[in-house]
C-alpha cells in the first residue's frame, strides 16, 4: 500500500472508532504532507504543460487526502495544483472556472489557517489570472486585495515560490498607473524586484521583470545585459511553457536595443 493510501486508511479507521469529533492535529504537518508528497506535487506542476494526465492524477489523490484530513496545508497544495491545471487549459470559459476553483479552495485552506502561506499566495495568483481573463474593470477591483495578500506572503515567508510575493508586487507596482488613478509606484517596483533577485539571482521571471523595469526607467544598457543573459539561458522542454512569456519580454528588450 502506498504511503498516502496508508494515511487515508488510518484516518478512515480512526473516524469509525472515535467518531466525527476526531481532530487532524493528531498527526503532524510532516506526517500529513511529507517531503515525498511535496516533491511529487512539485514535479507534477513543473511538468503541467507536457504531462497533464500526471497533474490530474496528482490532484485526485491530494483532493482525497484533503477531504480525509481537512488539513489546511493539504488543501492549500490542492489550490496550487488547481492553478497549474488552469494554466494549461486552452478554453477560456473552462480556464476561468478552474481559476475560480483555485480561489475557492484557497479560501477553504485559509478558513482553517489564516496564515497558510501557500493558500494566501495561490489565492492572490488566481485573482490575478481572473482579472486578466475578465478585463480591466475586474482587474481594478482586485488589485488592492491582491496587493494585501502578497504583502502578507512576504511577511510570513518571502522565499516562497522563489520570492514569488516580491516578484508579483514588483510587477504590480510597475504595471499599474500611479496616483490618482491607481497605486503604481516605480520605486516600490524596483525595491521588490531587486529583493527577489537578491534572494534568487538566477530566477528567469525576476530577471525579466527587473530588466523591463530598468529599460522603462532609461537604464537601457543594464536592462540589455540582463535580457541577453535570459535569452541565452538554455531552457528544458518541460519549462518552456512556464517561461515563454518571460523570455519574450527579454527578446523584446534585445530587439528594441538593436
Amino acid at each position: 500500500m502506498l504511503h498516502w493510501q496508508m494515511i487515508l486508511f488510518k484516518y478512515s479507521i480512526l473516524g469509525l472508532i472515535i467518531g466525527s469529533s476526531y481532530s487532524t492535529s493528531a498527526l503532524t504537518a510532516t506526517e500529513v504532507l511529507p517531503e515525498s508528497y511535496r516533491k511529487k506535487i512539485d514535479i507534477a506542476i513543473m511538468r503541467n504543460a507536457v504531462d497533464r494526465p500526471a497533474l490530474l492524477a496528482t490532484m485526485t489523490w491530494i483532493r482525497q487526502l484533503a477531504e480525509s484530513t481537512k488539513d489546511p496545508a493539504v488543501i492549500a497544495e490542492l489550490a496550487r495544483l488547481e492553478c497549474a491545471n488552469a494554466d494549461v487549459e486552452s478554453k477560456k470559459s473552462k480556464r476561468i472556472a478552474l481559476y475560480n476553483n483555485c480561489f475557492e479552495t484557497a479560501d477553504k485552506a485559509l478558513a482553517g489557517n489564516a496564515n497558510e502561506v501557500v493558500a494566501l499566495y495561490w489565492k492572490a495568483v488566481a485573482m490575478g489570472k481572473l482579472s486578466e481573463e475578465r478585463g480591466i474593470l475586474n482587474a481594478q477591483r482586485m488589485t488592492r486585495p491582491m496587493e494585501n495578500l502578497f504583502l502578507r506572503v512576504i511577511t510570513l515567508d518571502e522565499h516562497y515560490d522563489n520570492a514569488g510575493g516580491h516578484k508579483a508586487l514588483g510587477r504590480m507596482y510597475f504595471r499599474l498607473p500611479g496616483f490618482p488613478i491607481s497605486f503604481g509606484d516605480k520605486k516600490k517596483a524596483i525595491f521588490h524586484l531587486k529583493r527577489a533577485l537578491e534572494l534568487y539571482p538566477h530566477d528567469i521571471i525576476a530577471r525579466a521583470f527587473y530588466a523591463e523595469a530598468l529599460y522603462d526607467m532609461g537604464k537601457k544598457q543594464e536592462a540589455l545585459q540582463l535580457a541577453e543573459a535570459i535569452v541565452a539561458t538554455p531552457v528544458e522542454t518541460e519549462h518552456r511553457f512556464r517561461y515563454s512569456r518571460f523570455i519574450e519580454i527579454a527578446r523584446i528588450i534585445v530587439n528594441k536595443s538593436r
